[in-house]
């Protein structure tokens, strides 16, 4: 089908004085496999940007929220947490797809948080485009907090919370770790836990702004079953059976 893969026919390599949208990041992420050969080499697509944009981006998803959570590492607990969205930002723009504005300087007016909202400044203009809600790694209301508004108490619960994640010497949860400990998984398990949950009046909010910018814009998939190759087996027959 012509529209088979409309992320690499919206392919778009932005001239030299366009540094917002330098291809050398994504060198040979179009190269094509050989059909013909019995072995294929793959590599983690996280080696790119470590963040899964181009599967919800694409046109068809028709995607108006996006919750994502980053764990990436950092150089340290407060060095700024933009650095794989900014190169989904440049991603997105290299192909033409609706992406919302990221502005990395959030981080110096408003530090460090657990979350960050992105969205269109203009959705009159920038139609189709998604709002994002980017969680990081960050332990900050974890560490006094055992539930949202919910103090610890005992020196057991602030132990547990007490804790840095690029910044301990002893990287008990770096990347390169194959095996964790109990206590450092459950740790990671426990803060995002929190984080979500101390967050989720934001997730509510954006709900609901999605919601209602939907019922303005009823559609905005471009894919229907006359496009779909398998359309052959839709017959009239196969649609009125119930199903299971």
């Amino acid at each position: 089908m012509a529209n088979e893969c409309p992320l690499q026919a919206n392919r778009h390599v932005a001239g030299s004085g366009d540094t917002a949208l330098d291809p050398d990041e994504f060198e040979q992420i179009y190269e094509p496999l050989d059909v013909k050969s019995k072995k294929i080499h793959v590599v983690d697509s996280g080696l790119t940007f470590n963040l899964p944009y181009p599967l919800i981006l694409r046109p068809q998803r028709g995607v108006d929220l996006i919750i994502s959570f980053d764990f990436s590492a950092r150089p340290s607990d407060s060095s700024p947490p933009f650095k794989e969205l900014l190169l989904a930002e440049k991603w997105a723009k290299m192909n033409k797809l609706p992406f919302p504005k990221i502005d990395p300087y959030v981080f110096d007016r408003e530090g460090l948080k657990e979350c960050y909202v992105f969205k269109p400044k203009n959705p009159d203009v920038e139609k189709d485009c998604p709002t994002i809600i980017h969680f990081v790694l960050a332990n900050i209301n974890f560490r006094k907090y055992k539930a949202p508004g919910v103090p610890r108490e005992t020196n057991e619960e602030k132990e547990i919370a007490d804790f840095d994640i690029f910044d301990d010497p002893e990287s008990p949860f770096s990347t390169f770790n194959f095996q964790y400990p109990n206590q450092a998984f459950k740790r990671l398990h426990d803060l995002m836990y929190f984080n979500t949950l101390n967050n989720i009046d934001v997730i509510k909010n954006a709900i609901v702004e999605s919601i209602e910018y939907r019922r303005q814009n009823p559609s905005r998939c471009s894919v229907s079953l006359s496009s779909v190759e398998a359309r052959r087996f839709f017959n009239k027959e196969f649609l009125s059976k119930p199903t299971a």
